[in-house]
């Protein structure tokens, strides 16, 4: 028996090793039957899935998103709820496996409330682990993406892993895609170069235009920018790469007063000419402005990875008239 807690926006990594598990808990022979995903469900429901009787044959692995009973309150369980929880995961069958997991929107400050006596009892008989999202400038990063080139055979250095989260941010699942590509691109080279990257990995600039756009208020013209770019590539993408250029820009115009563009520099990992280019760019918008468009983004990002509006990739065109 093994039971664990995920939470986090980094859901590249945290789905890695959901997969990492389900290789090693069951047998793929059997795993349409003793592998099920369930969707925060009801509390009648979530006692079944702990409570559950182990296959004749082997393991079972249950996946359960628990994502609205811990960052919201739209499902709660009362105390007797809680203890019956309790109960059932101090007896959990030795043959079931459970994973929980709480996903966060990237960009998002939210966290699983550890106040929550769900969260108390799921920390008391579970492996927890954060899956938290990389900052551009964490030194973590680099080797991370290092390891994920090669995974795909492919060798890239440090300085050029750096050039590339310039070009892309920290979203490992769109750098991962990027990688593939450029696998594909570079074949049969196996080594990683700067101008592989501004050859092949184009989609950062033209973000660049479409948040110029949106700073500038050209609604029209940033949604038919948008349009363009679901033509080759998926919306979270796109979203992915807008919002890391959002959350620089609200560093930028927040510390323009109290750092100089040297200091601005170095804590983002850029070069001071970008910086100062930046600055002159969002010199006619406001901070408060910069960050109500980020939370457009962060919740239209959110609404599309839940399946929770009925608009698809649209939600995105209003996020950017909005």
């Amino acid at each position: 028996m093994a039971v664990f807690f995920f939470f986090g926006q980094e859901d590249f990594l945290m789905d890695k090793e959901i997969n990492k598990l389900k290789k090693e808990l069951i047998d793929d022979t059997f795993s349409s039957m003793a592998y099920k995903v369930f969707d925060n469900p009801e509390f009648s429901d979530l006692m079944d899935c702990i409570q559950a009787s182990p296959l004749m044959f082997g393991n079972t692995l249950n996946l359960i998103y628990i994502d609205k009973y811990l960052t919201g309150n739209e499902l709660s369980l009362d105390d007797k709820q809680i203890e019956a929880v309790d109960y059932a995961l101090k007896s959990i069958n030795d043959n079931v496996n459970i994973i929980f997991v709480c996903k966060i929107a990237r960009n998002s400050t939210k966290k699983p409330d550890s106040r929550k006596k769900l969260y108390k009892t799921l920390s008391k008989y579970s492996q927890v682990k954060e899956f938290a999202q990389f900052k551009t400038y964490q030194k973590e990063l680099i080797p991370q993406i290092t390891s994920m080139a090669k995974e795909k055979d492919l060798t890239i250095n440090s300085d050029t892993v750096s050039f590339l989260i310039e070009q892309l941010g920290s979203n490992l699942r769109l750098i991962d895609s990027e990688l593939e590509k450029l696998k594909v691109a570079i074949y049969p080279d196996k080594k990683i170069d700067k101008e592989s990257i501004k050859k092949y990995c184009t989609l950062s600039e033209d973000v660049f235009i479409l948040a110029d756009l949106i700073i500038q208020g050209n609604k029209n013209e940033a949604v038919k920018q948008y349009n363009l770019l679901t033509e080759k590539r998926y919306a979270l993408e796109i979203l992915s790469v807008l919002q890391s250029n959002f959350q620089r820009f609200i560093f930028i115009k927040n510390y323009e007063k109290k750092m100089s563009a040297k200091d601005i520099a170095q804590k983002l990992n850029l070069h001071e000419f970008i910086i100062m280019k930046t600055q002159e760019k969002l010199r006619k918008t406001s901070l408060d402005n910069l960050i109500r468009i980020r939370e457009n983004l962060i919740n239209a990002e959110y609404k599309l990875k839940s399946g929770r509006s009925s608009l698809g990739e649209k939600i995105v065109e209003l996020a950017i008239l909005s």
